[in-house]
């Protein structure tokens, strides 16, 4: 297997437990659990997030011959847009109807990143 295979399949890896732990951290959100601002969630949440950049932005780097391209600024928008809103749904002393709607839109942003990456959503830019 050759490391752009490699950091592709740990990439998509951690897409995946990304947003686990996004769905786990609303589900404690809607449920009024204090361990969505816990150090392990926010550490898990940090620490996904904080790899998927980093093989993102690798792949980025070993798959553009002549610059970045639409489609590494279109994913890397659609990321920062998915943790910015996640970061404000999920952070306490937002009243629970905004922060369902932030959270709601900030896994609208993963799925349609990963939609686009997958090639079956059309770009937006």
């Amino acid at each position: 297997m050759d490391t752009s295979t490699l950091i592709l399949k740990i990439h998509a890896i951690i897409a995946l437990l990304s947003v686990v732990v996004y769905l786990i951290r609303g589900f404690w959100m809607l449920t009024g659990n204090p361990a969505v601002t816990g150090k392990a969630a926010l550490a898990s949440a940090s620490l996904s997030m904080l790899i998927l950049l980093g093989t993102g932005l690798w792949l980025a780097f070993i798959s553009t011959e002549h610059g970045v391209d639409n489609f590494v600024i279109i994913k890397a928008i659609g990321l920062i847009v998915y943790v910015v809103l996640g970061v404000i749904a999920l952070k306490p002393g937002l009243g629970k109807p905004a922060a369902i709607v932030l959270w709601l839109l900030g896994l609208a942003a993963f799925a349609y990143t990963y939609l686009f990456a997958k090639g079956m959503a059309p770009a937006l830019l």
